[in-house]
C-alpha cells in the first residue's frame, strides 16, 4: 500500500462500514461508500466508460482535478476512423496501425478497433460533438492525413481543438446522466482487493482517506508523461492508475515504449495561452504542434534551412513518429542544435487560421509568427505505450478490475502508436467494458491463467516460457541473452521498492532533503537524460542505480508524494525494461543496439511476485493473420 501505516486508524476507534451509496451531487463526499462502478479518471477514456456503464447500475467518477482538466483536452489532430470505403478500407487503416506499431501490435486488437472505428465517431456525433464539417459536400467530416496514415482519415474539431471538443461534450453527458456522480479533487492512492478480487479503491479528497467499495473499478487515469522533464503531457499524468495496479498485482506490458512527439514547441519559457487564468486546467510543460500541420503541408527543416526527412522515409514528413522523431535527434546531435524548425509558411495563412487557431494562438503569445516565420520544435515525451495488460473487453489480470485509455495496453500500438488511435481507442474500448459489465458474470482469473498459461487469451496472445526449459526462436534470443527470466521466478536485483512511508530495505534507498519535489526533479531529469529519446546500455544502468537511490518520505501524505512515489516505481520499470530489451523497436531506440532483432519481436510484461519482488515475462505477438480470422 502507498499510505504509510496507521493513517486509515478510525480516531474512534471504530471501522466504519461502507454505505449503501453516495449522496447526491451536492452531498459531500463521505468516509465510505459503495458503488457499482468506480471510474478513475475523466479524460475521454473515462468519462465514455461512465457512459457505457449498463443502465441500472451506480456510477462514481472520481478525477483527481477537476472535470474538463484531463489530458485529453489537449490532444489537437483528431481522431483517425474509416468513414469512407471507397476511398479508404479497414484493411489499409489496419496495415498502418501494424506498420507504425514496428512488429508488436496485436492484430485481433488493432482490427477490433479499426472496425468499431465507425461506430465510435457516429456514437460521439449522438453525444453531441462538433466535428468539423467538410464544405465540400453536405453532412460530410472534414478529414485529414498525420503521420503513418496512407489515406486521409483523422475527423477533427475546432480545427485543432479536437480534444477539447470531446472533453466538453462527453462532461457535459456525465453531468446529465444521474446514475453518474462525479467527484473532483479525488486521488487515487491504492486499489483494494479481497482474496484477489479488486473491490474498490482508496481515495484522497478533503485532506484524508476515502474508502469506496465497487462492484468494479475502471482505471481510465492516463499516462506517466511527466517522468520527463521534456513533456507535451500536463502536470496530473503521473501514472497514478498503473503504479496503483502494479502494487496489487495487476500485469503491466510494453511499459519500455515511450512516444517522443518530434515536434513540440521549443521556447525558453512557456508563455501561456492567451486569457489564461487561475483556476483553469494546468497547461503542459511543452506545448504540442501537431503533425496535422505537417499534413497539411509544413516540412521539418535544420538550421540551414535543409529538409530534414528528404530521402529518410518514403512517407516524408509524414512518416511514423518514431522514425521522425529519431530523424530530428539525429539531426540536431549532427548540427549541436537545440531545436529545428517547422515551416509552414507555404500555407496560404487564412488555412492556417481556420485549421491551427489553438497552435497559432500559442505560437504568437511566444512571438512566432507561424504564417511568417518557421517554428522552433524538439521532441518531447507525449504518450506511453505500455499499461495495464488488458483483454479485448478491457479486463485485466485482476477480477474486478478494468483498464482503458493510455493507462490500459491492448496492444493496438505495439511499440510506437499510430498517430490519433488513441482517443478512438479510448473510446471503442469504453463501449466494450460497457458491454462487458452487462455479462452475468466476471471471468476473473480465467483471462489470465490463459495468458501465463501458454494458451490463446481472448485478444488472441499466447505466452512463451522463458528460461531454461524454453524452446523455440526465443531460446536463442533474449532469453538465451539473459535480458529476461523465468517468469515464474523474481528476477534478481529487480526488488519491488519498498512502501513510500515504510523504512527503506538496508542499504538501498535515501530520503532527500526537500521531500517529493526534489525526488520528482531529479527523477525527471535522470529520466530525460537517460532513458528518453536515444538510450543505451550503459545510460540505462546509470539510470536504473541513480532510481534505486530515489525514496520518497510520505511521512505528511498527499497529492504531491503520492504522486512522486508513483513516478519512481514507474521510471524504474521502464528503465528495467528497456534495458533488457537490446535492440532499436519503435519508441525504444538504443544506440548500443541500433537496429531491431526478429528473436526481440515478443512483448514485455511485469507483475508484483507475492514475495514484493518484480517478475517479468514474455507474450508472443500473432501473426498478421489472425487479424483475419
Amino acid at each position: 500500500m502507498l499510505i504509510p501505516r496507521g493513517l486509515l486508524a478510525d480516531p474512534a476507534g471504530s471501522r466504519r462500514e461502507a454505505g449503501p451509496g453516495l449522496p447526491g451531487p451536492a452531498g459531500p463526499f463521505p468516509a465510505a461508500a459503495e458503488v457499482d462502478v468506480l471510474v478513475v479518471g475523466s479524460g475521454v477514456a473515462g468519462l465514455s466508460a461512465a457512459l457505457a456503464v449498463p443502465p441500472g447500475r451506480t456510477v462514481l467518477l472520481a478525477t483527481k482535478d477537476r472535470l474538463g482538466h484531463s489530458a485529453t483536452r489537449y490532444a489537437q489532430g483528431g481522431i483517425a476512423a474509416v468513414l469512407d470505403l471507397v476511398d479508404d478500407s479497414v484493411a489499409e487503416h489496419v496495415a498502418d496501425t501494424l506498420a507504425a506499431g514496428a512488429g508488436l501490435c496485436d492484430p485481433v486488437a488493432v482490427r477490433t478497433l479499426v472496425e468499431e472505428g465507425g461506430q465510435a465517431i457516429a456514437d460521439l456525433l449522438a453525444r453531441g460533438v462538433g466535428f468539423d464539417s467538410d464544405p465540400s459536400g453536405p453532412r460530410q467530416l472534414a478529414r485529414t492525413r498525420e503521420g503513418g496514415h496512407s489515406r486521409s482519415r483523422v475527423v477533427h474539431a475546432g480545427g485543432d481543438a479536437t480534444g477539447a471538443e470531446l472533453e466538453r461534450a462527453l462532461t457535459e453527458a456525465v453531468r446529465a446522466t444521474p446514475s453518474v456522480r462525479s467527484v473532483e479533487h479525488a486521488f487515487l492512492v491504492d486499489l483494494v482487493t479481497h482474496d484477489g478480487r479488486v473491490t474498490g479503491a482508496l481515495l484522497w479528497a478533503d485532506g484524508g482517506p476515502h474508502l469506496v467499495r465497487a462492484g468494479a473499478v475502471v482505471l481510465a487515469s492516463g499516462g506517466a508523461g511527466q517522468l520527463f522533464a521534456d513533456t507535451t503531457n500536463p502536470p496530473l499524468s503521473t501514472g497514478d492508475g498503473i503504479a496503483a495496479a502494479l502494487r496489487v498485482g495487476a500485469v503491466l506490458a510494453d511499459m519500455e515504449f515511450v512516444q517522443f512527439h518530434p515536434t513540440a514547441l521549443h521556447v525558453d519559457r512557456d508563455p501561456g495561452p492567451p486569457g489564461d487564468h487561475p483556476g483553469g486546467p494546468p497547461d503542459p510543460p511543452r506545448p504540442l504542434i501537431s503533425e496535422a500541420m505537417r499534413g497539411e503541408g509544413a516540412v521539418l527543416r535544420d538550421g540551414d534551412g535543409s529538409p530534414v526527412m528528404a530521402g529518410v522515409h518514403p512517407l516524408g514528413d509524414l512518416a511514423p513518429r518514431d522514425v521522425v522523431t529519431r530523424a530530428v535527434a539525429a539531426r540536431m546531435a549532427a548540427t549541436g542544435a537545440r531545436h529545428l524548425w517547422l515551416d509552414a509558411t507555404g500555407i496560404p495563412a487564412d488555412h492556417l487560421e481556420r485549421r491551427f487557431p489553438t497552435i497559432l494562438a500559442r505560437c504568437r503569445a511566444a512571438g512566432i509568427d507561424p504564417s511568417r516565420q518557421p517554428i522552433p520544435v524538439s521532441p518531447a515525451a507525449h504518450y506511453l505505450m505500455g499499461g495495464v495488460l488488458t483483454d479485448l473487453d478491457g479486463r485485466t489480470s485482476l477480477p474486478g478490475l478494468y483498464a482503458v485509455g493510455e493507462a490500459a495496453c491492448t496492444g493496438v500500438h505495439g511499440a510506437n502508436r499510430l498517430a490519433s488511435n488513441s482517443l478512438l481507442e479510448g473510446v471503442v474500448f469504453a463501449a466494450r467494458i460497457g458491454r462487458a459489465l452487462a455479462e452475468p458474470s466476471d471471468p476473473g482469473g480465467l483471462w489470465v491463467e490463459g495468458v501465463w498459461s501458454g494458451t490463446t487469451s481472448s485478444a488472441g496472445v499466447e505466452a512463451l516460457a522463458v528460461g531454461p526449459a524454453a524452446t523455440g526462436p526465443t531460446a536463442t534470443g533474449p532469453a538465451a541473452a539473459g535480458a529476461v527470466d523465468n517468469p515464474g521466478q523474481p528476477v534478481p536485483g529487480f526488488g519491488y521498492a519498498p512502501p513510500p512511508g515504510d523504512p527503506p530495505a538496508a542499504g538501498r534507498g535515501e530520503t532527500w532533503p526537500g521531500g517529493s519535489a526534489v525526488v520528482r526533479a531529479r527523477l525527471r531529469r535522470v529520466m530525460t537524460d537517460r532513458v528518453g529519446v536515444v538510450r543505451s546500455g550503459e545510460g540505462l544502468a546509470a539510470a536504473i542505480a541513480e532510481l534505486e537511490r530515489l525514496n520518497v518520505n510520505l511521512g505528511d501524505p498527499g497529492p504531491e508524494g503520492f504522486e512522486a512515489a508513483n513516478l519512481v516505481q514507474l521510471g524504474r520499470a521502464v528503465a528495467e525494461l528497456a534495458a533488457r530489451r537490446e535492440e532499436s523497436r519503435g519508441g525504444h531506440w538504443r544506440s548500443d543496439h541500433p537496429a531491431p532483432v526478429e528473436a526481440w519481436r515478443v512483448r514485455q510484461t511485469l507483475t508484483r511476485s507475492p514475495d514484493g519482488g518484480l517478475d517479468t515475462g514474455l507474450l508472443a505477438v500473432p501473426a498478421a493473420e489472425e487479424a483475419r480470422r
